[in-house]
This record gives structure tokens, C-alpha cells and sequence, in this order.
């Protein structure tokens, strides 16, 4: 039986902590069995400020990842953790540092820069909006200014990718496979945009819909989470995507982030490649787990193999 480590992490910004948080969380996943107590603490901009985390990191101890601009309280936290004797990290120290060798000049010190609302800022919320609107099929009238089309049958993780996407500033619409239902290609294909299908293994599906069954109390739809009839739907699924040359995404042991790097991916170099009036190719590696029929080393087009990325 593993004995779980715990571990005090302060978690110290001078905005919203988000950039502390997913570091820290990054690195602890390379540790398995560390149960990690987090301590955050944002909007540190003064001095007076410091107090409480000093007397925190007194009481437990641990380790300080922090974010702050201010050199001045970055100064003072320094000396608090050296007085305690805690190891501490600012995080973007060595990052700005090198951006500032590189450009000529210092770093600005604005505090929570990367959260302004600038353009980019205004661009997401926008894409966040779109995504909303074009979820679940909503909007297929209307997908010109979409940058890419998710298509998978119900559960495959595609309004959550969706949604992830659109946070990193893409607008993306999906659209569900659903039995019976013919899906409007003519709609779909309209307008020069990626589009993508997504699959998932049918016991996983079959697990994730039933869960769902139970929860709504639905007893009527037994073929929603009988494990034939979605094998059946993702045949049909994947001789959809092959007959019209989308690139297939298995999302059944990615994470949502994981996904979402794979279709940025094969979206950039979609882009860039339209750009130059080429279709995008790879080389395929050939896979007993992936749906390329192509033989080990032949190019591709994206629009047929994109599982050798």
C-alpha cells in the first residue's frame, strides 16, 4: 500500500495565481504518490501583505513558487524564505530574463500582464462566445468564421474541447454523430475550415453513457449505452471521416489539454499549407492502433493519416 507524501506548496501572485497554480501542478505530476497541500495566495501587492504568508510558512514550512513583479516584494518574500530556510522559486524570473537578454531592454513590471484585456483577450472571449453558439450542432448555417469543425458520436469529449480551444482563442464548432441522422455534409464542407473527427473506445463510451443513464434516471434508451451499438456507430463514424478525408483523432486515453495540442497541431500546419496553395502531408509510420491503411513510410495527406504526428 502506498503511503501518500503530502507537501506544503504556497502558491504566491500578485494577480490571480493562475500562472503559480499550473506550474506547481505541473511539476508535482512528474512525483507520483505526492498528495500536495496547496497554500494560495493572490493579489499580493504589498508589503503588509507578506505578514500572513510569513507566518504560514512558519507554522508548516514547505516550498514557495511565486509570480510577482514588484521587485521590491519579490525582494522581501526572497528574505522570507531564506530566513525560514524554504526553497523558493519564482517561477518567470529565468524566462524574463532571457527575453530581456534577448531584447535589449527590461521587463516592464506590469503586474498580471499576461491577463490584460487587450485585443487577445477581447479575441477569446469572442471565440468563447462562438464556441457557446456553434455547440452541439447549433449554427451549421452559419460556419464561416469558424476555424475548425470537431465531429464525433455522443461522449466523445467534443464541447470540452471545444471550450479549450476556444480559451486559447480558436473558434470552434462541433457537431454530434447521432444513428439514423444523416449529417449535413453540404453544410459542413461549405467553407474552407478544418475539420476534425474524434473518436473513443466503445467500452469507455459505453461506461461514460451509462453513467449519464443513471444519472438523468433515463431507463428508455438502452441502445444509448449497449456496447454493439456504439461499436456500430463508430464504424459508421470512421467510414464518415475516411470517405471525406477528415484526419481522426482517438481521444480515449488523452486528456482534454492533450487533445487540444494534437488538433492545434495539425491545424497550423493545415493553415500554413493552404497558405501556400499545398495540402498538408505526414509521413506515415504505420500503426496497428490507428485507421491509416497507407504502407510504413508513404506520404499522406492530412486529410487521410494524421496519427503519425
Amino acid at each position: 500500500m502506498n503511503v501518500k507524501q503530502h507537501i506544503h506548496i504556497h502558491l504566491v501572485s500578485d494577480a490571480t495565481g493562475e500562472t503559480t497554480h499550473q506550474l506547481a501542478r505541473a511539476a508535482l505530476g512528474q512525483f507520483s504518490g505526492s498528495q500536495p497541500i496547496e497554500h494560495v495566495w493572490t493579489l499580493v501587492r504589498t508589503k503588509e501583505h507578506l505578514s500572513n504568508i510569513d507566518d504560514m510558512i512558519t507554522e508548516v514550512g514547505g516550498v514557495v513558487f511565486s509570480s510577482i513583479s514588484n521587485p521590491e516584494i519579490r525582494s522581501e518574500l526572497e528574505q522570507i524564505c531564506q530566513r525560514q530556510n524554504v526553497p523558493h522559486l519564482g517561477i518567470l524570473d529565468h524566462a524574463v530574463h532571457i527575453l530581456s537578454q534577448k531584447l535589449g531592454k527590461p521587463a516592464s513590471g506590469a503586474v498580471g500582464g499576461q491577463h490584460r484585456m487587450d485585443e487577445a483577450y477581447f479575441h477569446r472571449m469572442e471565440a468563447l462566445e462562438f464556441a457557446v453558439h456553434h455547440d452541439d450542432g447549433q449554427g451549421m448555417n452559419a460556419l464561416k468564421d469558424a476555424d475548425m469543425l470537431l465531429v464525433g458520436v455522443s461522449r466523445s469529449s467534443k464541447t470540452p474541447t471545444s471550450i479549450y480551444l476556444a480559451n486559447r482563442g480558436y473558434k470552434v464548432a462541433n457537431y454530434p454523430l447521432v444513428p439514423g441522422i444523416t449529417p449535413p455534409l453540404e453544410l459542413m464542407t461549405k467553407h474552407n475550415i478544418m475539420i476534425i473527427g474524434l473518436i473513443k473506445e466503445a467500452r469507455r463510451l459505453s461506461q461514460i453513457r451509462q453513467n449519464r443513464l443513471e444519472s438523468m434516471k433515463d431507463n428508455s434508451n438502452e441502445d444509448y449505452a449497449d456496447i454493439r451499438k456504439i461499436n456500430e456507430e463508430l464504424t459508421q463514424a470512421r467510414r464518415l471521416y475516411q470517405e471525406q478525408g477528415w484526419p481522426i483523432i482517438d481521444v480515449s486515453r488523452k486528456s482534454i489539454e492533450e487533445t487540444a495540442a494534437e488538433i492545434i497541431k495539425i491545424y497550423h500546419l493545415w493553415r500554413e499549407q493552404n497558405a501556400h496553395g499545398q495540402t498538408a502531408s505526414f509521413i506515415c509510420s504505420w500503426s496497428s492502433t490507428h485507421s491509416c491503411e497507407r504502407k510504413p513510410g508513404t506520404t499522406t495527406n492530412v486529410r487521410q493519416c494524421m496519427h503519425c504526428l
